[in-house]
């Protein structure tokens, strides 16, 4: 999220016995994120920075060109966001009572973090141009439509939101709008279920579909309700068995120009950007840390359904707290050690702080209803920020993740001589 124009980029790829990853939420995003997000704390340390004015400081702005070298010109205001996320937390108030209570208690330290991160939606570059994702509308004999995409539903709420666009753009009730099962025998290939893309690109093909099946049927741009449906039912009146199917074929917007070769230019058709606080406490007697609070403010395009939505960040967030605190994979010989739930940990409702979460909303001219994608998203900023929470209270590097009681300890020895010696 941040304006850099000294950028150098080397890749390697490297043989290993052991999964070094897989198909996770984030999809490398993460990893990355933590580094980046730590490292902006380090460095505003060693300048004797405020974290929260070097991050405004380097923020991108429109106008400005990332790594890739696409320019930035969506009208988000970055520094809103994190501006709210700083007043929800309390950011100044609290981390002056926190740098006050240092002294008090001995056994029980507090620190408060922060982490400011961006998620590119869709396949990158020109992979949504090569996947050409198409979907149908059709109209049913009851006067109904059958939405038909090869999206998963898998608790994300697509089936929900789906519904939703059909029943906004043609007017019908909800109960005339069926949601195909992702047959492939049945449905068109719309893409896979991944990349923060369901709502943003495949809801958008949606919404267009609908109005191919209204010109089908000889109706204006505007109509809708018992209009559309009694046309439908006039069409099968009409046409017997011949079925009547509005499509949509993606189309590459304008904006997007990407060199596969160089890897250069518009890595993205959007981004969703965050900034999120994470207040923690560290029992020194048993080394375990609790996350007590934490805010989550991302700019999204268009919220399409609030309850969905604050439910994939409140998961995502939760998810994101278990990395960072719990999720330790263990290999000997290339093979998982603690494969069971027995010795894989994994946070219940009582480990998990409340998790207040605020949209902001910039509408993305090619999402459906201008939404972006936020699946991914609410698992970039967890690490980093509790990581970041954890070296303000002990001063530790918080280098890695998750930082286990085992892992905490040894940092915090490691301090200690260091500072004796």
């Amino acid at each position: 999220p941040y304006a850099c124009d000294a950028v150098r980029i080397d890749g390697r790829a490297m043989l290993t016995n052991a999964v070094p990853f897989g198909a996770f939420r984030g999809f490398g995003a993460p990893q990355a994120f933590f580094g980046l997000e730590r490292h902006m704390d380090v460095v505003a340390a060693r300048l004797g920075m405020d974290p929260v004015e070097f991050r405004k400081k380097n923020l991108i702005r429109d106008g400005q060109q990332t790594a890739t070298g696409q320019t930035i010109n969506d009208g988000v205001d970055r520094l809103e966001v994190l501006d709210t996320a700083l007043r929800l937390s309390n950011w100044t108030a609290r981390r002056s009572e926190i740098e006050q209570q240092k002294s008090t208690d001995p056994l029980v330290k507090r620190g408060l973090g922060l982490a400011v991160f961006h998620h590119g939606a869709g396949f990158t570059g020109n992979g949504e141009l090569m996947l050409q994702s198409v979907v149908h509308v059709a109209g049913t004999p009851a006067g109904g439509v059958e939405v038909r995409t090869a999206s998963v539903e898998m608790g994300q709420g697509m089936t929900t939101i789906f519904t939703q666009l059909a029943v906004d753009r043609l007017g019908l009730d909800a109960d005339a709008v069926v949601i195909a099962q992702p047959d492939t025998h049945r449905v068109p290939n719309s893409g896979p279920s991944v990349a923060s893309r369901t709502a943003m690109v495949v809801g958008f093909l949606v919404e267009q579909a609908c109005d191919d099946l209204r010109r089908r049927l000889g109706l204006t741009e505007d109509a809708c309700g018992s209009v559309v449906s009694d046309a439908i039912l006039a069409w099968y009146a009409g046409n017997g068995a011949e079925e009547l199917v509005g499509e949509s074929t993606y189309v590459q917007p304008h904006h997007i120009d990407w060199d596969e070769e160089t890897y250069q230019g518009d890595a993205y058709g959007a981004y969703a950007w965050a900034a999120y606080v994470a207040e923690v406490e560290i029992d020194l007697r048993t080394y375990g840390t609790r996350v007590t609070n934490f805010v989550a403010v991302q700019e999204v395009g268009r919220v399409l359904n609030e309850t969905l939505a604050r439910g994939q960040i409140q998961g995502g967030v939760a998810q994101g707290i278990s990395w960072a605190l719990l999720e330790d994979f263990r290999w000997q010989d290339g093979a998982m050690q603690n494969c069971q739930l027995t010795n894989y940990i994994i946070p219940t409702s009582d480990d998990l702080p409340r998790i207040r979460v605020e949209f902001l909303e910039t509408p993305y001219p090619y999402g459906a209803q201008g939404a972006k994608g936020i699946g991914e998203l609410p698992m970039d900023g967890p690490g980093p920020a509790i990581a970041n929470a954890m070296a303000h209270a002990l001063g530790i590097s918080a280098a890695a993740i998750p930082i286990t009681p085992e892992r905490l300890m040894a940092e915090i020895d490691g301090l200690a001589a260091q500072r004796s010696s």
